[in-house]
């Protein structure tokens, strides 16, 4: 059983308090086996496990002037917070406990334990680093090192044995940058001046359990107003959202997209959008929003629903379906303006394309499919060029 030390115990216990372990090594068995969270990638092929002063074991840069390097997959430290433990043993006046380049590098540089780190608000970053906090003891015996980071009050800090040596005072709300940044390495730089004896032991990487809350949408109101369904929405907490999509449906159920419109992103101020359909499906229109954010995931807000006056189930449709040669656009337009169409065969091989522009009021738009030798489903899709309306039809062609 590892045993460790007094002070240890504490502290791990103070951060677990409120952090979630991404992951924990403590180097029993095997370089690139972890205790919790994903093993090791890679590690040097000379590191080993051995004995370490505290009659435990620990990772060991082996025989020779060889780093340890340890690559662990990135992905799961993209966090908008953090807090890292190590328990290390200078043998070197160079080490890193924790290096994603640029993005955070925390270790010891001529002999000095430093901090540098990247932060993000809004559209913008910045790069913090803490100089030379404190001097690593050379003594040949392990001491504990901390670094952590709480984007909700902006403040980091930095620990020996427990001790605070540095405190960083930012802006609350603002989480790590890490766009563009790769996987982590472990032991950069630290090869025990090919001492060959355990360096490192007890790394635990966190994020914190109450980290920054994801986005809020405070309001979302759709309204009727001179023949358009008019849509504003308010957020805080926007951080790594890339976009809002309006999507429309007629009955509640099967919804498209009508506008994607970039998300401004700030944490603690509120942001208003508002987007104008001036070519709502009647008689009564249902809007939802997708909030997407930079990783891919999203979620959707509440359905609210329009009655637009004078218009009608075919304020637009397309007919006849099925069809042999011709169909036709069929639509009420709140509004005049340029307007673009596309045909494609349900596997996306395209079969027309065309601008046109309507009038205000009734417009009838009639289609070419006898020169296609396409059959089955073909999909037609018209959307405004201002980009505040759009919709889109499948046709069975025989």
């Amino acid at each position: 059983m590892k045993k460790i030390l007094p002070f240890l115990i504490l502290t791990i216990l103070t951060i677990n308090s409120d952090a979630q372990i991404i992951s924990r090594f403590t180097w029993e068995t095997n370089p690139t086996t972890a205790v919790v969270g994903a093993n090791a990638i890679s590690v040097s092929s000379y590191a080993t496990v051995t004995k370490t002063d505290k009659k435990d074991k620990g990772l060991n840069p082996g025989n020779g002037s060889n780093d340890i390097n340890l690559v662990l997959e990135g992905t799961p430290f993209n966090v908008p917070a953090i807090d890292i433990s190590v328990d290390f043993r200078r043998e070197e006046s160079q080490a890193t406990f924790f290096y994603r380049g640029n993005y955070l590098n925390f270790g010891m540089n001529n002999g000095y334990l430093g901090v540098s780190f990247q932060l993000v608000n809004g559209a913008s970053y910045t790069a913090i680093n803490s100089g030379d906090a404190y001097a690593i003891p050379d003594d040949h015996s392990f001491h504990n090192y901390r670094f952590n980071y709480d984007n909700n009050t902006g403040i980091a800090k930095m620990y020996a044995d427990g001790n605070l040596v540095y405190t960083y005072n930012g802006t609350a709300g603002t989480t790590l940058y890490y766009t563009g940044a790769g996987n982590v390495t472990i032991g950069k730089d630290m090869d025990a001046t090919g001492r060959n004896v355990a360096i490192l032991d007890n790394l635990v990487i966190q994020k914190y359990a109450n980290a920054l809350l994801p986005l809020q949408l405070l309001s979302f109101s759709a309204n009727a107003k001179n023949n358009y369904a008019v849509l504003d929405w308010n957020t805080t907490q926007e951080v790594h959202v890339t976009s809002f999509v309006v999507e429309r449906s007629a009955d509640a159920a099967v919804f498209a997209a009508v506008k994607n419109i970039n998300a401004a992103n700030g944490y603690s101020i509120v942001n208003t959008y508002q987007f104008t359909d001036s070519m709502p499906i009647g008689p009564v229109a249902y809007y939802r929003l997708k909030m997407v954010n930079d990783d891919g995931t999203f979620t959707y807000s509440a359905i609210k629903s329009v009655a637009v006056a004078g218009t009608s189930k075919s304020a637009i449709s397309v007919y006849p379906n099925p069809t042999t040669d011709y169909v036709t656009i069929k639509m009420t337009n709140a509004a005049a303006g340029q307007y673009h169409y596309t045909v494609s065969s349900i596997t996306g091989q395209a079969i027309t394309s065309t601008d046109v522009t309507l009038a205000n009021g009734y417009n009838q738009i009639k289609i070419d499919l006898t020169k296609t030798t396409v059959k089955g489903i073909v999909v037609i899709h018209i959307s405004s060029v201002q980009g505040n309306a759009a919709e889109t039809f499948t046709v069975v062609k025989n």
